[in-house]
């Protein structure tokens, strides 16, 4: 398998703008939805070309989502973007997949590149590159796989009484954030259910020998949680207030708002890689503490059974002249010393709280 890191080495002494896929291919087809909605209504369908896609309403009264799935069809995002007058440099950050997460203002235009993240089936946090774009009548969606997190959008697009109906492209826009910064929340909240399991097993009777592997994964996603959140926050918090005219005094608000969720999200994943370390000083301090335990058990019954020993080589020593041996009681009476030996051993290492 080609390694995503040669595959980014493509754009080396390329010029900026150039078009170069530098991810994989993750579905088989490109596919295009296309969404128009307005006070007229709405209507919807799958494009197969470029060609079946309509046109934005120039006066900015409908507007017009496409949304693009799979990027490797390098000449199809190419012209999606030169249709609707995309920036060449947005059109290289669509397809740069290892990109940070960011937001340009274009000359008719505003670009932001993110990350999605989702939930695999078996619990793990799965990153996705997406891009979003919109302008005068139009908004544009372009992510690497079928399936995202944008169906309760569609829905409430087709509400007539929705809030996104009487608003712009610029709403459109930050309902899709807003979205996927909804979505990074819930990956949060399932990585900390995860952490918390943890907690429990490393405090529990057993813990298993898997918890460092299992609190490293989770720590390696809280990072990818990390990198998504941060910089697009950073971006983000650039946008509002004194913004771009492209968003509208009437999504500015919402756009603070988003703003705020990001903050929060930012101290849950710090409070979670604080819990995350802490767990494994945890089951270090655990495990030594068990095996201490072990130990003392183990010294204790050493230091019992040393006069034990002694005694009894003493006396298995194959010497004539040893006056016991002629005795009749002395092996009784050597049992006697050596049971006497242990049981006053043990009261003195009870009184000393050693065991």
């Amino acid at each position: 398998m080609t390694s995503r890191f040669s595959i980014f080495t493509k754009k080396v002494g390329l010029a900026p703008g150039h078009a170069v896929f530098t991810g994989e291919r993750r579905v088989e087809a490109v596919r295009m939805g296309w969404i128009r909605y307005g006070p007229g209504g709405t209507s919807s369908g799958e494009a197969a070309t470029l060609a079946e896609v309509p046109s934005p309403d120039s006066s900015g009264a409908d507007v017009l989502w496409v949304n693009v799935d799979g990027l490797h069809d390098v000449e199809l995002v190419k012209a999606v973007g030169d249709r609707f007058g995309l920036h060449p440099l947005a059109v290289e950050d669509i397809l740069s997949v290892d990109g940070r997460p960011m937001a340009e203002v274009y000359d008719g235009h505003l670009f932001t590149s993110l990350k999605m993240l989702t939930l695999s089936s078996d619990g793990s946090v799965q990153s996705e590159h997406i891009s979003v774009a919109f302008g005068n009548g139009w908004v544009l969606s372009f992510q690497e796989t079928h399936g995202d997190v944008f169906d309760a959008i569609r829905g409430r697009i087709r509400n007539p009484e929705a809030r996104v109906r009487s608003r712009g492209a610029d709403y459109l826009w930050y309902a899709l954030l807003d979205a996927i910064v909804d979505n990074y929340a819930v990956a949060l909240s399932a990585l900390g259910a995860r952490i918390e399991e943890l907690e429990d097993e490393v405090w529990g009777e057993d813990p298993g020998r898997d918890v460092p592997q299992r609190a490293q994964e989770a720590r390696h996603e809280l990072l990818v949680v990390r990198r998504a959140v941060r910089p697009l926050r950073e971006q983000i918090m650039q946008l509002t207030g004194d913004g771009p005219v492209l968003i509208t005094d009437q999504t500015q608000p919402f756009l603070a708002d988003l703003e705020a969720h990001m903050a929060h999200n930012q101290d849950v994943i710090d409070h979670l890689r604080d819990a995350v370390a802490s767990l494994l000083e945890a089951h270090v301090s655990v495990v030594s503490m068990r095996t201490s335990e072990v130990m003392r058990v183990l010294t204790v019954m050493a230091s019992i059974f040393i006069p034990m020993t002694w005694l009894a080589g003493v006396y298995g020593m194959n010497f004539r002249q040893m006056p016991e041996l002629a005795i009749p009681w002395a092996y009784p009476a050597a049992w006697l010393v050596m049971l006497g030996i242990a049981v006053t051993m043990l009261a003195y290492f009870w009184h000393k709280k050693w065991l």
